[in-house]
């Protein structure tokens, strides 16, 4: 019972809505042999499919997120400095917290962890800005009050303030790289990020090892692959995930930063 009236739920979300109801009209209209008109409504129906209800868009992820061999703590080496880059985290006025943990929250975790082992005596927090009423908010600033508070960390904490984006974090990180004599540095983000991540810092002249993280891809999940199942808004999720990192290798690529 209780199975049923999830999948009823489920159905109720405007993505299953959409996805049923063109598909029966597509299938209504195949019936009644009126096929004029119906390759692109039927085109866009393949790709919802192809896209929600399979594991594709984990599989083109799987693609950016494997390219970086995934790390044990244990096993890395020590280094001067961890550098976590921004995207897991937003400033708030209202979070007791002062800031709301994001789908990329790992980077933050993965980042501590290496702290708490002592993998580097500093810790380097990346992020943009939040415009707000004529106040720009920083997410590392945000974070890092927040663990000076809260956490004994035997480890230097220091923001690089309001990034425009990765490349700016790596321009900022190289320059405090020369200014501290530091040689290498361990890399944290997201593992389907950190392919044009790597590349903008070593372009920058950074001595970095990737730490990659935040696996959103479900062919790197425990549990059995579905090969089939209910659309799923994750899957729109991870799709534009790659579609991000995809377009902007090619950005960085034209623009000389990789």
């Amino acid at each position: 019972m209780t199975l049923i009236l999830k999948t009823l739920l489920h159905f109720l979300h405007p993505l299953s809505l959409v996805w049923l109801v063109l598909g029966a009209w597509l299938l209504r209209m195949i019936i009644r042999r009126r096929s004029a008109g119906l390759w692109f409504p039927g085109a866009a129906w393949l790709l919802l499919s192809l896209v929600t209800c399979t594991p594709f868009s984990s599989w083109l992820i799987a693609g950016l997120e494997n390219q970086v061999t995934s790390v044990k703590v244990a096993e890395l080496p020590q280094a001067e400095a961890i550098v976590c880059l921004g995207g897991g985290f937003v400033p708030s006025l209202v979070e007791p917290a002062g800031f709301q943990l994001q789908s990329g929250a790992d980077r933050l975790t993965t980042a501590l962890t290496l702290a708490v082992k002592g993998k580097a005596p500093l810790l380097i927090l990346g992020g943009g800005g939040y415009p707000h009423q004529g106040r720009v908010f920083s997410e590392a600033d945000a974070v890092a009050d927040y663990l000076r508070s809260h956490l004994s960390l035997k480890t230097e904490l220091l923001s690089m303030g309001v990034c425009d984006d990765t490349h700016d974090e790596a321009v900022k990180v190289a320059a405090l790289a020369r200014e501290r004599g530091l040689d290498l540095l361990l890399l944290v983000t997201s593992a389907n990020h950190m392919p044009r991540t790597l590349a903008a810092f070593r372009k920058a002249g950074i001595n970095v090892i990737p730490v990659p993280c935040n696996y959103i891809g479900s062919m790197n999940h425990l549990g059995e692959q579905r090969w089939l199942h209910l659309p799923s808004v994750r899957g729109l999720d991870v799709f534009g995930a790659w579609l991000h990192e995809t377009v902007g290798s090619w950005v960085y690529y034209v623009r000389g930063w990789i």
